[in-house]
Order: structure tokens, then sequence, then C-alpha cells
């Protein structure tokens, strides 16, 4: 199945992702070459774990993926 994720960083930015039905929050931020660490993920508003299952069956999925900036 094919998700829409919408990306936060110094831009917004919508892509689409193929997803499996085993693919976990991690395996979509991998598919868009996006490290777990820098980002947020968040599902329908809120935050998911990246280990968590992309529940595929639920039709239409709102996922976005908040860049997280630190500075010094």
């Amino acid at each position: 199945m094919e998700i829409k994720v919408k990306i936060v960083a110094d831009k917004e930015e919508e892509k689409k992702v193929e997803v499996l039905r085993d693919d976990t929050y991690e395996n979509v931020l991998e598919k868009l070459d996006i490290n777990p660490v820098e980002v947020v993920v968040l599902r329908e508003g809120k935050p998911v774990p990246e280990d968590e299952k992309v529940d595929i069956n639920k039709g239409e999925i709102d996922i976005m993926v908040i860049r997280i900036v630190s500075g010094g």
C-alpha cells in the first residue's frame, strides 16, 4: 500500500512511500532516508514508537515526520 508522509523541517514537503504489511515506522523512515534519531513521527497528531507497525488496514494514513532542530 502506498502512503503519504508529510515531512516538516525548514520547509514542508509530502512524499509517497510503499509500505508492506509488516513495516514499522522505522522502516518508513529508512525508505525516506531519514535518520530516526533526528525526527519525531506522528500519526493522526500523536507520537508513535519507531518499532510500531504501520496499520495499513485503517485506510488513509496521516503520518507526519518532524525534524528535531538542535542548535548550539
